[in-house]
Order: C-alpha cells, then sequence, then structure tokens
C-alpha cells in the first residue's frame, strides 16, 4: 500500500480514537457534577466502567488494523489517543481532592484500568501481529528473565513522574506519564529484545497504584496539602492520565527503534 494513503489512514484514525474518547468522557461525573476524574468513584461507576470497554474497545480494534496496515507502536498509539481525547475532557486530581476521594479505590482502580489496558493491547497485537523483535529466546527465559525485566522496566514510570509531575496541570501529568513511556520503550528495545512488549503497556499503570500508596504514605493528602502544594507528586497523576500519557509515550519509544517497513502480518490470497 502507498505510504500516503496508510498515512491517510492513520490520521483520520487519531481523530476518531480522539472523539471516541472525548464522547464518553461525558459519562464520568463525579459527586459534585464535574467531569471525572476517576471511573470507580463517579455518580454511576457501572456507567463508567461501560464508557471505558466502549473506549478501549473500540479503539483497539481500530488501533490493531492500523498496526496491520502499519507498525504495533502505531497501533497502540491509536489506543492511547483515544484516553488522551477522553483525559483532556475531564478535570484532575484537584477535582479528586475536592469530592475527598479515597485512595484505596484509586489503587484498586489503577489496576483495573491496567487490566482493561492489557485486554486491548491483547487486541491489538492478535490484530496486527507481532512486533519486530531482534533476536531469539527460549522458553525459560520468556518466563523468568524477561519478565523481572519487565517489571524493573515498569518501574521506572515512579522516579520519571516524581521528577517531572511538579504541578497537576494536564500538560505535566500526561506529559511526565509520556516521558516515562518514552524510557520504557528505550529501555525495552535495549534490554526486552527478544520479548514482545504486552505487559509494559499495562503494568507501569499497575505500579501507578503503588506510587498512590507511597504517597499517602509519606505525606499530606488534604485539601491544604494540595493547595499548599504540598501534596507529593506521585498523586498528582489520576489513573486515565498515567494510561494516556504511557501509552502514547511507550509507543514513540518503540516506534524510534521499529524498521520503517510497514508491519508483515500474514495476509491473505484472493
Amino acid at each position: 500500500m502507498d505510504s500516503w494513503l496508510r498515512s491517510a489512514f492513520v490520521v483520520i484514525a487519531i481523530g476518531f480514537a480522539g472523539f471516541l474518547g472525548a464522547w464518553q468522557a461525558d459519562t464520568l461525573v463525579s459527586i459534585r457534577g464535574a467531569l471525572g476524574p476517576t471511573i470507580l468513584q463517579t455518580i454511576s461507576p457501572i456507567s463508567s466502567v461501560i464508557a471505558i470497554l466502549i473506549t478501549i474497545g473500540g479503539a483497539s480494534v481500530l488501533g490493531g488494523f492500523i498496526a496491520r496496515l502499519t507498525t504495533i507502536p502505531t497501533g497502540m498509539f491509536i489506543l492511547g489517543f483515544s484516553l488522551f481525547g477522553m483525559t483532556l475532557k475531564l478535570h484532575g486530581v484537584e477535582e479528586f481532592i475536592m469530592s475527598n476521594g479515597n485512595y484505596n479505590l484509586l489503587i484498586l482502580e489503577a489496576a483495573f484500568l491496567s487490566a482493561i489496558v492489557l485486554l486491548g493491547t491483547i487486541v491489538v497485537f492478535s490484530i496486527g501481529g507481532e512486533f519486530k523483535s531482534d533476536g531469539k529466546t527460549t522458553i525459560e527465559e520468556k518466563n523468568g528473565v524477561e519478565i523481572g525485566k519487565t517489571i524493573l522496566i515498569s518501574l521506572v514510570i515512579l522516579p520519571v513522574i516524581w521528577m517531572i509531575a511538579n504541578s497537576p496541570t494536564k500538560g505535566q501529568v500526561i506529559g511526565a506519564s509520556a516521558v516515562g513511556g518514552i524510557l520504557i520503550g528505550v529501555l525495552a528495545r535495549q534490554f526486552l529484545q527478544t520479548a514482545q512488549p504486552i505487559l509494559l503497556f499495562a503494568l507501569p499503570i499497575v505500579f501507578g497504584g503503588l506510587g498512590y500508596f507511597i504517597g499517602a504514605t509519606i505525606g499530606e493528602t488534604s485539601t491544604v496539602a494540595f493547595t499548599q502544594r504540598e501534596l507529593s507528586n506521585l498523586l498528582y497523576p489520576m489513573p486515565l492520565e498515567y494510561a494516556a500519557g504511557l501509552l502514547i509515550g511507550l509507543s514513540i519509544g518503540l516506534g524510534w527503534t521499529t524498521p520503517a517497513e510497514e508491519n508483515t502480518a500474514p495476509e491473505t490470497t484472493q
């Protein structure tokens, strides 16, 4: 397929994914009547969960077909952009604080969202084909060393958030998550050359929940602490902001070192 036509499909897919996320964001209404910032702590958690499933489900199928035409990182970028479009309409940590949000539920939400993102990632990889790796490994290595490396690399998201997310603004929190995703992608191509990076798109979101636990344990979480900028940096990104920035950044980081040719998914013959 001509490169210009593939590029046109990618642009259209990005626009549709962003629209889908922004459309479904209207379902996430806090107890104070504002949009966001969480999934499970809204006036209708069931409706919010359905909205997330629609967004990730639709964007993952679309991203899978784009990955089939181009590359896996491009397809995952489509998935990430759907969540980016959603988070742009949602309030952030300030609404969570003002609504007296529960950090235990927020940790649970991070784990839940990670599982949904993992399912979406599997859909993209299933439709788009395998991510190009640079070598071969044994089953034992995949089940042991590679998983251990994946966990350690995923933990990189926490120090990046702590150093960069110095304010609760969207640019800071999503940007910090994206920078963390880029760094994770670069490290993955360096140290996980023989593994499919499926878990890397989900595990850092779980560790975001670990960041909530650490931040809430070592510091204040009150409204006064927030207004005086004494809240831990680890508490600034909400789970959806973690996911949006991570998926976009990780897709960029992996894309930098992915071969330029289009994805080699199996084609059907007429």
